[in-house]
């Protein structure tokens, strides 16, 4: 029987584009309909287009935010892409409100006001390179060295020891060479701050191993 995976609308969600993508890996999630149906899903994923703010004002409203966490107690993957892995923290700046708890960490803006918009790259941080584990392993070296579409003005700073973290730097002015968290793993949790959907065969990839690392 295949694994169930469903998209949690928020109203900031490209959902649309996100199907498209998992479509083409191979998997068919549903949009979730009410919070109840996370009861018994084995993946839920959150899109991420707008404001993080907005986005947890509208998961509260609906119910969705309690069951993501009771979702997240039971160790079921969660993965959130953009503004979907910025609410997985404690504290969110924008609208200034808190997120999910998820992780240890706030989302605040990028210094100097600076947008990171555009294509860029994603290495591996060093002492994860070293530290992987096996199971880790066939994500991370597929996806070092890959270049894949931002487009977001909040960064994620967190102390939160993580699995596997990907980072690309800001590309100019006043936060030149800046590094910005790309995307982290941490047990069941899977952010990732830019755009899979957007990025082409790159971001079909990076969806493709990360359902694999779930065992999808």
């Amino acid at each position: 029987m295949a694994k169930s995976i469903m998209l949690i609308p928020h109203g900031a969600g490209n959902i649309g584009s996100l199907m498209e993508l998992f479509h083409q890996v191979g998997y068919f999630p549903h949009v979730a309909e009410s919070p109840a149906q996370l009861d018994n899903v084995d993946m839920a994923v959150l899109p991420g287009v707008g404001a993080s703010g907005s986005a947890m004002a509208r998961l509260r409203e609906t119910g969705f935010a309690d069951a993501l966490v009771r979702m997240n107690e039971r160790q079921r993957p969660l993965v959130g892409i953009c503004v979907g892995a910025q609410v997985m923290f404690d504290r969110l700046h924008e609208n200034e409100c808190t997120g999910l708890k998820l992780l240890p960490g706030e989302v605040a803006r990028i210094d100097g006001g600076e947008f990171n918009n555009g294509w860029a790259d994603v290495r591996l941080d060093a002492q994860v390179q070293t530290s992987v584990t096996a199971k880790q392993k066939p994500l991370l070296l597929k996806t070092a060295a890959k270049t894949f579409y931002f487009n977001h003005g909040y960064q994620i700073n967190t102390n939160a020891t993580m699995q596997e973290t990907g980072f690309t730097t800001t590309p100019s002015s006043s936060a030149q060479g800046k590094k910005l968290l790309a995307y982290f793993v941490r047990d069941n949790l899977c952010g990732i701050q830019f755009h899979p959907e957007k990025s082409q065969a790159a971001g079909v990839a990076f969806i493709a191993n990360t359902m694999k690392h779930y065992g999808f």
